[in-house]
């Protein structure tokens, strides 16, 4: 896809152009998630089977700012949004914030499916970084829009995705399978022809299954709420509104840190919990193999 011209809020397709408030619901919503150099861009371009989105191979990232493109599948006209590096521990300051809040403007009135992009063999701590990332960014009740894209499923060999997922030893991965109700799929994204269309199919049908138990919702908060709202505004007033978006976006952001930490004192409090009646079960037992012992000795004595 070339000529794609950027916007204040990014880079945008053409076709795009126009106010999206009222998308029509035929139209399918996507947003790459996950850590830097896992292949967000690369997946992109292999659901629009086109080079759209820069992709260089390395750990460093690619994407400088929010991009987004559309393409189509089967006739249905598909949104695809791609992100910098949001979902890092590193990440903050002004500059987040607006990435984020571009985000949610490529993205409105809401995606359908946010796709975690993982490479296969590599969930490291910065991928449970990213999921943690992205609870905070879209909210925790997003991770059930969330498909789990495993780029390098060339490095499978002959083994299945499905063995490969049922037989990891990483509990972080394991855990986020689980919280994901197991909706995950592999890529390789130097696949051309049979092959591309063939791992597009299986995403698609991941999707399809996915929008079809949210009966056609997509995700959405406060912030997709304001994003349509800046929008719907003239362009000679955008300046000031968009100054306002930003704040709210920081606000959002900066509202989604007690969660965080109530969840993390709550999964230390029952670590806690565990910990003492695993202690008080081994008192237990050794006061009962002490009372055993006791009364042996008593009888042998008479």
């Amino acid at each position: 896809m070339e000529g794609i011209p950027k916007t204040r809020y990014g880079t945008i397709a053409e076709d795009m152009a126009e106010d999206n408030r009222f998308a029509p619901s035929s139209s399918l919503r996507l947003v790459l998630v996950g850590r830097s150099g896992c292949g967000k861009s690369a997946t992109g371009n292999s659901i629009l089977s086109q080079p759209v989105f820069e992709s260089k191979l390395g750990a460093q990232a690619v994407t400088r700012k929010c991009q987004a493109a559309r393409g189509t599948w089967n006739g249905r006209s598909i949104l695809v949004v791609d992100t910098p590096p949001i979902f890092e521990a590193k990440a903050q300051g002004q500059e987040m914030y607006k990435d984020i809040g571009d985000c949610y403007l490529l993205s409105a009135p809401g995606p359908h499916v946010l796709l975690l992009v993982t490479q296969l063999g590599r969930f490291t701590a910065r991928d449970t970084e990213a999921v943690r990332r992205v609870k905070e960014v879209f909210g925790a009740g997003a991770m059930r829009h969330v498909v789990v894209v495993f780029t390098h499923k060339e490095d499978l060999g002959g083994e299945s995705l499905d063995e490969y997922v049922r037989s990891t030893d990483n509990c972080s991965l394991r855990s986020l399978v689980l919280e994901c109700e197991r909706r995950y799929c592999g890529f390789n994204n130097q696949a051309t022809g049979e092959e591309q269309r063939g791992q597009l199919e299986a995403l698609m049908a991941v999707v399809e299954r996915l929008e079809r138990e949210h009966e056609g919702a997509f995700w959405r908060n406060d912030l997709y709420f304001e994003a349509q709202m800046l929008q719907g505004h003239e362009l000679n007033t955008r300046g000031e509104e968009h100054r306002r978006y930003l704040a709210k976006v920081r606000a959002h952001m900066e509202g989604q840190k007690p969660h965080q930490v109530s969840r993390a004192l709550l999964r230390v409090k029952k670590c806690m919990i565990s910990y003492i009646g695993l202690c008080i079960f081994f008192v237990i037992c050794i006061l009962i193999v002490l009372a055993i012992l006791i009364n042996f000795h008593f009888r042998q004595g008479r």
